[in-house]
């Protein structure tokens, strides 16, 4: 039970042009549980997802240092809390986690209040806390919002929604970007031709939004200010924005906050936008994953008293080896084949609730449409909400997200993510249920080749395990050699 949860969305401020200025409320949510009051000073915070397990987060958490300065700003002493906080949102990316904690800090401090205040009147103790108003502005109110702040005062204007299949595939590499660090990288003067350039571009991004004249967003989102310059500090940054801006299912990209992730907005087969995206990391010599989001309209939303029924309505029906890897006790060899396959994406739902039926859903509803879905993994460690992870065929990726998307949206989970820079490797034989060292042996096998190891499924006459698309040639080799005899 929770006596309070605070939804927050993820947000992607500057849209290219609109440096500091707007900002963009996404489909991807962290959510703050207050499991418990405490005595004042006393916290209990446990991180779940994104940034679980640093030590830094539950000693100086930004949910913690937000609600106490809300309510001692108010002139009410914090009592303390224990908080389990469930993150989807990437740190130190570009997707406003910082902003999530802000808000969702003020969030808590304001239910606690005789009355509660309306978001909008929160927006200036945000922002202040921030330092701009790009990034929490949005994040509050849902949307995209265009905002300016001098230090004192805010002004906003709260633009009209998305068409319905616009959607934004982010990127998000593998390397942090601080925000400190990429507002360094920008220059103290810019020449006159810029800043006209600029402001031409913030005022066309601005009236093509509030006109619905999507065709003009490439232009409109095209920037001279703080792009060139923080597109240099990660591998693949300037790649990614020359080469996406000139596809044709790309309808708008530029780096996501001060980066490293990158956004593109696409009505159309969002999976070709994401797999030039990925292949451009790649090429650099960075991982990456992906989402593919729509726009969050609610901005903070905060539930009272909720259990995991609650908050979800529940669905209706509709060691030591062996001499010889891959032999078993009698000297036979069941290891008869080692089977590698390149054509396959990995899919994840991100913050499903934990109620019974939900899973078989959405895989009848991806059943439905023909889209086969393999080597499934259902995380057991999320409290009320577990990620489902599964794979499919490279060519019903688009489908396959589709589907995701909509049952995400009707759940109330907190995202759909994918990465189609993997392989499938795999061991198969009809005896090897009669081996039951094999899967050790196999990722022992792996580790000796530094290749990591993403998903796992095992059954009476296959083994088969996840890898990075560029691990899939030295696995497949490196199993070979180990389980094979000539």
């Amino acid at each position: 039970m929770s006596l309070l949860r605070v939804k927050v969305p993820a947000s992607s401020a500057n849209l290219g042009s609109g440096f500091d200025t707007v900002g963009l409320a996404l489909s991807l949510y962290n959510f703050f549980d207050v499991l418990e009051i405490l005595p004042s000073g006393e916290y209990e915070v446990d991180v779940v997802g994104e940034g679980g397990g640093e030590e830094s987060l539950l000693t100086r958490n930004g949910v913690i240092e937000s609600y106490e300065r809300a309510c001692r700003e108010w002139g009410m002493e914090p009592p303390g809390l224990r908080l389990r906080t469930l993150n989807a949102i990437p740190m130190k990316r570009g997707l406003g986690s910082s902003s999530s904690a802000i808000v969702g800090g003020v969030a808590i401090a304001n239910e606690l209040r005789e009355r509660p205040l309306p978001k909008e009147d929160l927006l200036p103790m945000m922002v202040a806390m921030e330092g701009h108003p790009d990034n929490v502005v949005p994040c509050c109110l849902g949307g995209m919002v265009v905002s300016c702040w001098d230090g004192g005062n805010l002004r906003f204007v709260r633009m009209p929604p998305l068409p319905p299949d616009m959607v934004a595939v982010v990127a998000v590499p593998a390397v942090e970007l601080s925000t400190e660090d990429a507002r360094k990288a920008l220059p103290k003067e810019v020449p006159m031709k810029d800043a006209v350039y600029n402001l031409s571009r913030s005022a066309l991004l601005a009236a093509s939004w509030a006109t619905g004249n999507w065709d003009n967003l490439p232009w409109a989102m095209d920037d001279r200010l703080h792009q060139p310059f923080r597109a240099r500090l990660f591998p693949g940054g300037e790649a990614i924005l020359e080469e996406v801006r000139g596809i044709p299912q790309c309808s708008g990209v530029a780096i996501s906050g001060s980066g490293p992730s990158v956004l593109a907005f696409s009505r159309g087969e969002a999976h070709r936008v994401a797999e030039l995206m990925c292949s451009i990391f790649t090429r650099s010599g960075v991982r990456s994953r992906f989402f593919v989001l729509s726009e969050d309209s609610a901005g903070v939303t905060v539930a009272k008293n909720v259990s995991g029924t609650d908050i979800f309505r529940p669905l209706r029906k509709g060691s030591v080896f062996p001499m010889a890897f891959g032999v078993d006790g009698s000297g036979r060899c069941v290891v008869e084949e080692v089977i590698s396959d390149s054509d396959v994406a990995k899919i994840a739902v991100l913050g499903v609730p934990d109620v019974p039926g939900v899973a078989a859903r959405l895989f009848s509803d991806l059943a439905a449409a023909g889209v086969g879905a393999e080597m499934i993994v259902q995380s057991v460690m999320r409290g009320q909400m577990n990620d489902i992870a599964f794979i499919v065929k490279q060519s019903l990726l688009g489908d396959a997200i589709a589907i995701c998307r909509s049952f995400a949206s009707g759940v109330g989970a907190q995202g759909v993510t994918f990465d189609a820079e993997v392989a499938k490797v795999a061991l198969k034989g009809d005896l090897l249920s009669g081996c039951p060292e094999i899967p050790s042996q196999m990722f022992s096998v792996l580790a000796g080749c530094r290749i990591n190891i993403d998903m796992i499924a095992a059954a009476s006459t296959i083994i088969a395990c996840i890898v990075a698309s560029p691990d899939m040639e030295g696995a497949a080799s490196a199993l070979s050699q180990a389980f094979l005899r000539s």
